[in-house]
């Protein structure tokens, strides 16, 4: 899905209001995975991580404020000195580009982050909704299987009234139906499990009543196994995440080496002085007044800081440790992605075969078989213990054809995982 219909479907299920508690939902696999990316708690987490980043990138830009000092004198004579400076540190030697540096990086690591948990999370989905879907499917196997046996039942109760058949066939019939009926009990409650770890996923209450629409044998698009190994270097987040990290571990190499270079700082101030002796002088006039007067005083100054005892020394050593293990974990990661996909799709191609052979050779042979079995008793000609063999049989092969189906399912998820592809 892209552009204008993502924008509807997020309109639709997003912006909608909150599901009621005991509400109905009807969605495709592809639109839970849209509830779920925006009502997921952690996602919300973390994207206000990315918002912290983002803030902490516009703080790292600003410069440092300016110092008020203000200070002054008094003796127990008239005498008053009164201070007032201001230092304005320069934040010299790149100290700025480093801060900035560092704080931009660390936010794509955070947003690469966020778009590798959404990756995760949308696999997950899938992966609970094919289990929801297998559940199912057996279930209805079940309940098919249940259906024809209680009419089985009735037709065998006619023949032992009738005495054409003994009255154990009754009891095997009632026993067969009965085990069928326990194994449904099973089965439903299996379904309602896989519905629960979904709602929980997408973020539905668990009174909400779930339906999903789809079965297996709609997976995610497989992509051609040309170029899946380079798609995934390129574009998977969790990848980005780690380029991203050893970015940030070179940018706080320079940050720390920009720390343990020479700073300085500017300085104006003005200074008043008010004093005098206890004496007193003679004016112009031949008069006479106190010896007391006010001074003015204005004057800059330049503090530098010197490099000399401590350079960053052991920060710098410490981030340049911290960029080497970043890299290292980069092509460990590498290594780890290229072999999730080329063992996705080992186990796509594997399932892929499995599933052929069932369709083709399996499913259908085994439903004709189970039908003549069924009409040669109904023709008085077998035992009713054949046809529970031959139905036990055919249960027995619909099931591994279910796991098969979850298998190619499971795959096919694995790989959109793997290669960090979008799905339908």
């Amino acid at each position: 899905m892209r552009g204008p219909a993502v924008l509807v479907l997020v309109f639709a299920i997003v912006g909608a209001p909150g599901v009621v508690r005991g509400q109905a939902v009807d969605v495709t696999v592809d639109e839970l995975i849209v509830r779920a990316l925006a009502d997921s708690p952690e996602l919300r987490a973390a994207r206000a991580e990315v918002e912290a980043a983002t803030a902490r990138v516009a703080q790292a830009a600003l410069r440092p404020n300016p110092m008020l000092e203000l200070g002054g004198q008094k003796a127990i004579s008239p005498d008053s000195n009164l201070t007032v400076g201001v230092s304005l540190p320069l934040d010299l030697n790149g100290r700025k580009e480093g801060r900035i540096g560092v704080a931009e990086r660390e936010a794509a690591v955070k947003r690469a982050l966020l778009a590798d948990r959404e990756r995760r999370l949308r696999a997950d989905v899938r992966l609970k909704a094919g289990d929801l879907l297998a559940a199912r499917r057996n279930l209805e196997v079940a309940d098919g299987l249940l259906r024809v046996n209680r009419d089985a039942q009735l037709l065998v109760s006619r023949r032992v009234a009738e005495g054409a058949a003994p009255a154990l066939d009754e009891n095997l019939a009632l026993v067969e139906v009965n085990r069928l009926e326990a194994s449904r009990q099973l089965l439903a409650s299996r379904v309602e499990v896989a519905s629960l770890a979904l709602r929980a996923l997408a973020g539905l209450p668990p009174e909400t009543s779930l339906t999903v629409r789809g079965d297996l044998r709609t997976p995610p698009a497989v992509p051609e196994r040309g170029e899946p190994v380079q798609q995934a270097l390129a574009r998977r987040p969790d990848l980005v995440a780690a380029r991203a990290e050893v970015r940030a571990a070179e940018a706080r190499v320079r940050k720390e080496e920009a720390e343990g270079r020479w700073d300085a700082s500017v300085g104006v101030g003005y200074q008043r002085q008010d004093m005098g002796f206890g004496l007193r002088g003679l004016t112009d006039s031949g008069g006479t007044r106190p010896i007391q007067d006010v001074f003015h005083f204005f004057g800059g100054s330049i503090s530098i800081t010197l490099p000399v005892r401590n350079r960053n020394e052991g920060n710098v050593a410490a981030a340049r440790a911290e960029t080497t293990a970043a890299e290292r974990r980069r092509e460990f990661m590498e290594l780890v992605a290229r072999q999730e996909v080329e063992a996705a799709f080992a186990q796509h191609e594997a399932a892929r075969r499995s599933l052929e052979l069932y369709e083709r050779g399996v499913r259908d042979v085994a439903r004709r078989n189970l039908d003549v079995v069924r009409q040669a008793y109904g023709l008085g000609r077998g035992a009713l213990l054949d046809v529970i063999a031959e139905q036990r049989r055919y249960i027995e092969i619909e099931n591994g054809y279910t796991e098969v189906l979850k298998q190619a399912y499971d795959a096919a998820v694995e790989i959109e995982r793997a290669v960090a592809a979008t799905g339908r």
